[in-house]
């Protein structure tokens, strides 16, 4: 653990700052689904600069100190142009200990990263209810539904049946982590959050819960500076010293 950001403070941190304190790696894979061939970022970790181990792929065996799981991986991506993604034939042949590389996190993940400093956390895991790369929601949603019509097609979700084993390694095998959620009101979201919670410890879990809406929770960054302030402010509430 380390020292607390002042509550009230946090949310003046900008995204430059916080670039100096926390690493950001991410895995990228395709993955051959019968005839479909679907780019995936099965994870993110967030990480201060001081626990990077020496080689980056060594991050997916730490336990880290909260699992985040969002809608999926937005806009993302390696910071290197000649980062090549893996290639795996089937779920399973997905290894959550390789390939990870640094990576350009999005808005969304400063306000994870803005989290994590006024709680003393040193490694956050972001996981999603889909991996699949798409930057805009519609075209998001439309995919994952054609997917899952398809033989196979759920396995673009680690919360999938067919991926049930590299999940329990990439949650900490069974260890009490806290599960911060937040992937939006979208209710097309709800077949996928719904087969999400049915994994989770819900006793374990913190988000924002949309009214009205059960198995949605709000999203971490909405448009809106005071509603993302308002964000972190609630998660802070929900979540003890």
């Amino acid at each position: 653990m380390y020292p607390s950001t002042i509550h009230n403070d946090v949310n003046r941190w900008k995204a430059l700052d916080i670039k100096k304190i926390f690493a950001v790696f991410g895995q990228f894979v395709t993955l051959t689904l019968g005839q479909t061939t679907v780019e995936l970022r099965p994870v993110l970790e967030l990480i201060r600069k001081d626990c990077v181990p020496d080689h980056p792929d060594a991050i997916g065996r730490m336990v880290p100190d909260l699992l985040v799981i969002m809608m999926n991986p937005g806009s993302s991506r390696p910071l290197s142009p000649h980062y090549r993604p893996r290639h795996a034939n089937k779920p399973e042949d997905l290894d959550p200990f390789s390939g990870l590389t640094p990576t350009r996190p999005d808005n969304t993940q400063y306000q994870i990263m803005r989290v994590m400093l006024a709680r003393g956390l040193g490694h956050a895991r972001v996981l999603n209810l889909s991996d699949l790369r798409e930057t805009k929601s519609p075209i998001f949603i439309k995919r994952f539904r054609e997917l899952e019509n398809l033989p196979g097609g759920k396995a673009h979700s680690l919360f999938s049946p067919s991926r049930c084993a590299e999940r329990e390694q990439r949650m900490g095998q069974g260890r009490a982590i806290p599960l911060l959620v937040g992937w939006g009101r979208h209710v097309d979201l709800l077949p996928l959050a719904h087969q999400c919670l049915g994994t989770l410890k819900t006793e374990r879990i913190v988000g924002v819960e949309v009214p009205g809406s059960p198995g949605l929770y709000a999203h971490p960054s909405p448009m809106l500076q005071k509603a993302k302030e308002a964000w972190v402010n609630a998660i802070l509430e929900k979540m003890p010293p």
